[in-house]
């Protein structure tokens, strides 16, 4: 929407003071935090305000069009192949594990899980102190950083001889690895109109599945090595170096929009405009206490952590679905190839909930509620299948991978619902907090005398996919509420009507602008 449509602040303090009066008693029991009339006036993002330089600009729907996919060619690329690395270098461990690193470290059971736990500590701790630099300094710098770190320690991994030196490394590398979601997430608001975000957000996610089936034919070929280095040493090695000359294709990433040399001045402000009706803000350098403290008490944010934490008690299938693989009576190379298909799976999941989001606008949640059914099936059959009948017990462990899915969406709803750099920064960091909890608690729950079933593991799976499933249809009916709330509100009262000028661009959380919509 050009800038010229929207109507700007009254001039004279008298004026001005009269509206202020207005809106506050029209909106004082709407929000927690002060109305977008009292603060924030004038305080547009300084990102926004740089590109903001023409009230009457105009752009028709071909150049959008145009504007767009060069943003796809230049960002899912980087995103997406990023995700896929990232998530080598995570099971790059249960790949090793196949091939003698337990025995050449002398490490047991308990050790091995200590290390996918480890590196979760690391993920936890790291959160919010990584959400306060994200945002104080470029963001592409930043992620650069990160995977140039992460890597090393990936490679530093192959050198390792007893189990000490493996959790020391796995739990830097979960500390470097914690923001590349948030930044993710940030990125695809900055750049994405609501509609676009879930589509987008599902494809960078579905690499995590292209990665199961890299990781696999990796694995594979590396398997069949037999030198003086052991196979294991050579996994490490290679995904390492993988991921670090992967990472430098962040010197080229802008920032945000002011910085992307790959749009002309004009192309910058159509992605700009773009995404204007978002109303969730580009990027602000300014921590607000407020906005920090509103994330912790916003009930979305409350679902959307516990959805996350809960749903991530399901991830321990991910570091053991080789090993079951293997128990089921299938040597080591066998299992690594039988492990494919799950990547096959969650791609296929991800585009299938991609197309669902494309038909019904709305509905997100309800679309994750149905991949974690799907997930639902292949933990009973897991668990029913009688062990005569292993192939029945394979698609089950397939099946689990439909759960992703439904974690990429809920993450679209932080980018689409979520107003406010400082508020989404902080939801970010408080949402991974519980996806690492999630994660350290998984492994736990796959101990090693369940071999090779792991049969308490997949009923703990289960009852946490019932939890998840109960909190999708709450968060539904929170959104459905809160609009319906706001509907009523201005349609009540005429002093609601009003706009400031660009008040989409001034960094105000979704609490605080009463014509902000949920989309769920």
């Amino acid at each position: 929407m050009p800038s010229s449509e929207l109507p700007e602040f009254p001039s004279s303090s008298k004026s001005t003071g009269s509206f202020k009066e207005k809106a506050e008693d029209s909106i004082k029991d709407f929000s927690i935090e002060k109305p977008i009339t009292t603060e924030g006036v004038g305080e547009v993002d300084i990102v926004a305000n740089e590109l903001l330089d023409d009230d009457d600009f105009t752009f028709t729907e071909k150049e959008a069009r145009k504007v767009l996919w060069k943003i796809d060619l230049v960002f899912m690329p980087a995103m997406c192949i990023t995700y896929m690395i990232q998530y080598l270098d995570k099971t790059a461990l249960s790949y090793a594990a196949l091939y003698g690193m337990k025995n050449d470290t002398h490490i047991s059971g308990h050790t091995y899980s200590s290390m996918t736990t480890l590196f979760y500590v690391g993920y936890l701790v790291a959160q919010y102190p990584a959400a306060y630099i994200m945002q104080k300094v470029p963001l592409s710098l930043f992620i650069l950083v990160n995977v140039i770190l992460w890597s090393a320690m990936v490679c530093l991994m192959a050198a390792c001889h007893n189990g000490s030196s493996l959790l020391a490394l796995r739990f830097l590398a979960g500390v470097f690895e914690a923001s590349i979601t948030p930044a993710f997430i940030n990125i695809t608001a900055m750049w994405y109109k609501r509609e676009e975000q879930p589509m987008r957000t599902l494809c960078w996610y579905a690499f995590n599945g292209t990665a199961q089936i890299v990781g696999s034919i990796l694995s594979y070929g590396l398997g069949h090595i037999h030198q003086k280095i052991s196979s294991w040493r050579y996994i490490f090695i290679v995904i390492g170096l993988l991921s670090l000359v992967w990472g430098l294709i962040f010197i080229f990433i802008p920032s945000n929009p002011t910085k992307a040399r790959f749009l002309s001045h004009r192309e910058r402000r159509i992605a700009l405009e773009r995404v204007r009706e978002n109303r969730t803000g580009l990027e602000n350098k300014t921590f607000k206490v407020s906005q920090a403290w509103e994330a912790f008490r916003d009930p979305q944010v409350i679902m959307i952590t516990l959805f996350t934490g809960i749903c991530m008690i399901t991830n321990g299938i991910g570091v053991f679905s080789t090993l079951i693989i293997n128990g089921l009576g299938y040597n080591e190379l066998k299992s690594t190839v039988l492990n494919m298909p799950l990547g096959a799976i969650e791609i296929a999941a991800m585009v299938v909930s991609g197309i669902l989001c494309k038909i019904f606008k709305e509905g997100r949640l309800l679309i994750g509620a149905f991949c974690n059914c799907l997930n639902l099936v292949g933990c009973i059959m897991i668990w029913k299948i009688p062990a005569t009948n292993p192939y029945g017990r394979l698609v089950g462990v397939w099946f689990t991978m439909w759960v992703p899915a439904g974690s990429a969406l809920l993450l679209s709803l932080i980018s689409s619902n979520v107003a406010g750099y400082t508020k989404k920064s902080v939801t970010n960091a408080t949402v991974f907090v519980f996806y690492s909890i999630g994660n350290i608690v998984a492994p736990q729950l796959f101990k090693s005398g369940q071999t090779p079933e792991y049969i308490e593991g997949i009923q703990a799976m289960i009852v946490a996919l019932c939890l998840i499933i109960f909190i999708a249809f709450l968060l539904t009916g929170y959104y459905l509420y809160e609009n319906k709330r706001r509907d009523n509100i201005m349609e009540n009262d005429p002093s609601t009507q009003y706009s400031v000028k660009n008040e989409e661009f001034m960094d105000l959380t979704d609490r605080e602008q009463i014509k902000f919509r949920y989309r769920w």
